[in-house]
């Protein structure tokens, strides 16, 4: 009920938090000793003590990460500790036939896909508000809207959210996870998904400057200048980082230091982020060109024309290498030779990048249909209408599938 404080135990101190619009009450937070619930928003340039333009920006943000913090009741959801999960890899997802678990509609269209962060699933719009539903039920812990339009997807790096922000000082914010202190702000405009590996971050300007961050204190590591424009983000392997750019050149650099390894002219615009898998780099250019490179020396190992724009994340398991594609098919290419092992026709261009368990290659279409694929062979296992055309990622996480429509539908799936 309005009005009513919900408070939560524990040991330190106790700080009042005032009530947002989405929350309708007040809540008590329990916070380490001495600790402030949010830090100063404050700046001084030159001197001079001011109110950057981005204090309602700031705030909104401190309020998203408070709302990622605290959950209902007496609990607290504390988010994860690892960074934002490659899209590349195998998911722990469910395997066909799913049950829509829940559904619920949001106030806008979809701001890329579902975040799942512990019990919480996380899903902001373009109205801009954020929502947070119970994973498992679907259950809405409330939905705060915002000012400022945060540029690029959060990410986890330890005990630190990360955020990249527009407004008057565009540049990633860091706030401690739990206290919402902030620890570091890195100006700069770094729209795309940051790159965390341990305590390295790693993020990409669209003029494509890379910027190596120590992600625990925002310590600049070093700084490298591509001098060609990045369209989407980097990646990262073992000891190297892989960005592709605008002119069609994939570059290989040492994650220690930036020291290139190597580059490799490729000809046309890479619009699909490399994709590490082994021994070998997957990318694909504008025109619908998967290309492998050897990961020790940027060797071109086979090429394969398909039919048009891929979609931005690849996805990659058991030998095959998944994508979708604006000429309405879904695509299964032989990673070792690049030969297309098979391709499924959907009713409507492919913009939803594919997401796979060991078995199963999930993907979604403009046709507003989910689509469950065996893996080995393309064949159709399962599909699923929902009320519009689905952009945003297929999302897999602990046995459950997220996917959201343009029609501003989240849509949960699982198995009962």
């Amino acid at each position: 009920m309005p009005g009513t404080a919900i408070s939560t135990s524990g040991a330190g101190l106790l700080v009042l938090v005032p009530a947002w619009p989405w929350a309708a009450s007040s809540f008590f937070v329990s916070t380490g000793r001495g600790v402030p619930i949010l830090n100063r928003l404050r700046g001084t340039r030159d001197g001079i003590s001011f109110l950057v333009g981005i204090f309602r920006m700031r705030m909104a943000i401190a309020c998203m990460a408070f709302f990622f913090v605290v959950g209902c009741g007496e609990k607290v959801f504390y988010l994860g500790e690892a960074g934002t999960p490659m899209r590349t890899a195998i998911g722990v997802g469910p395997e066909p036939p799913l049950q829509l678990l829940w559904e619920r509609q949001l106030d806008g269209a979809p701001l890329g896909g579902v975040v799942f962060a512990g019990s919480l699933a996380l899903q902001l719009s373009t109205s801009p508000s954020l929502h947070a539903y119970d994973r498992h039920t679907g259950a809405k812990f409330g939905k705060k809207s915002y000012d400022e339009l945060a540029c690029g997807p959060g990410a986890l790096a330890g005990e630190l959210f990360l955020l990249a922000v527009q407004g008057g000082e565009p540049g990633l914010l860091a706030m401690d996870r739990r206290t919402l202190k902030e620890r570091w702000f890195h100006p700069g405009s770094f729209c795309r998904a940051a790159a965390v590996s341990g305590d390295t971050l790693l993020v990409v300007d669209e003029k494509g400057t890379i910027d190596v961050l120590r992600a625990s204190d925002g310590e600049a590591l070093w700084q490298v200048a591509l001098e060609q424009r990045v369209r989407v983000g980097v990646t990262v392997g073992e000891d190297l980082l892989f960005a592709g750019t605008n002119e069609g050149t994939l570059f290989a650099l040492a994650l220690a230091d930036g020291d290139e390894k190597w580059r490799q002219e490729l000809g046309e615009a890479l619009r699909s982020r490399p994709l590490p898998d082994g021994d070998r780099i997957f990318t694909a250019t504008a025109s619908g060109k998967v290309v492998a490179v050897a990961s020790d020396d940027g060797e071109v190992l086979w090429q394969q024309a398909l039919g048009g724009l891929l979609t931005e994340d690849l996805a990659v398991g058991a030998g095959t290498l998944v994508a979708g594609c604006v000429d309405r098919h879904i695509y299964g290419l032989d990673t070792a030779t690049g030969e297309v092992r098979w391709s499924f026709e959907t009713e409507g261009v492919v913009r939803s990048s594919p997401a796979i368990t060991g078995q199963t290659a999930y993907c979604a279409a403009s046709d507003g249909y989910l689509y469950a694929l065996e893996l080995d062979s393309g064949r159709l296992l399962w599909k699923y209408k929902v009320n519009g055309p689905v952009l945003a990622p297929v999302v897999l996480y602990e046995g459950l599938l997220g996917v959201v429509s343009e029609e501003r539908t989240l849509y949960i799936f699982g198995r009962r």
